[in-house]
């Protein structure tokens, strides 16, 4: 590759590198909570189900995190970060309610899933939004940006998969009471996370 080329990339990489520390890192707890929610009951066993929601998140959020860089939030910064922390509480709850409830309705997840996307999408731009300026290019920083997110996305639920799966198999009489009081964990957190944003 030559020098050009490389420095071509470079401002791609940039964008790509940011998408990505700001799902994993500490500022992006509260979108790894929620995917910790959602993805609580899965193990390896579970990848096609992992990999329908991962997908269905991903369309949901690139949708309102595209909509979002190019016209104004319809809803403000404080209640976004507030329904953020009302998915994160309604996806741990899911997982404390009765299988008989949830299972015969299995596209309620999906749902769910696609719904709190789209809000996750709008938390999202607003880094975006605040980095890119009044002139500047978007349609690039969006797409690599977006990629980031997607590539910090899917380790951190391989992570979780993997750690569950392990835990499933090697200690399976652990894996229900690490289920309930992670999803208890969760609710409490969130009914935390919805009440200090006010």
């Amino acid at each position: 590759m030559t020098n050009l080329a490389i420095l071509s990339l470079k401002p791609h990489l940039i964008w790509l590198e940011l998408g990505f520390k700001h799902l994993l890192d500490f500022n992006g707890y509260d979108h790894m909570l929620f995917l910790w929610m959602s993805f609580l009951a899965l193990t390896w066993a579970g990848y096609k189900r992992a990999l329908l929601q991962v997908s269905v998140f991903t369309l949901a959020h690139s949708l309102t995190l595209a909509l979002s860089v190019f016209y104004s939030n319809p809803i403000s910064s404080d209640w976004i970060e507030r329904l953020i922390a009302l998915s994160i509480g309604i996806s741990a709850l899911v997982n404390l309610l009765p299988k008989t409830i949830i299972r015969p309705q299995a596209w309620v997840p999906n749902a769910l899933i696609f719904i709190f996307g789209l809000i996750h999408g709008m938390g999202f731009s607003g880094l975006l939004r605040s980095l890119l300026g009044p002139d500047s290019e978007v349609w690039s920083p969006l797409l690599f940006f977006n990629i980031g997110l997607e590539i910090g996305q899917i380790a951190w639920v391989a992570l979780l998969l993997l750690v569950q799966s392990g835990l499933r198999h090697y200690k399976k009489d652990w894996f229900m009471p690490y289920q309930v009081g992670s999803a208890w964990f969760g609710l409490l957190l969130s009914m935390y996370l919805f009440i200090s944003r006010f």
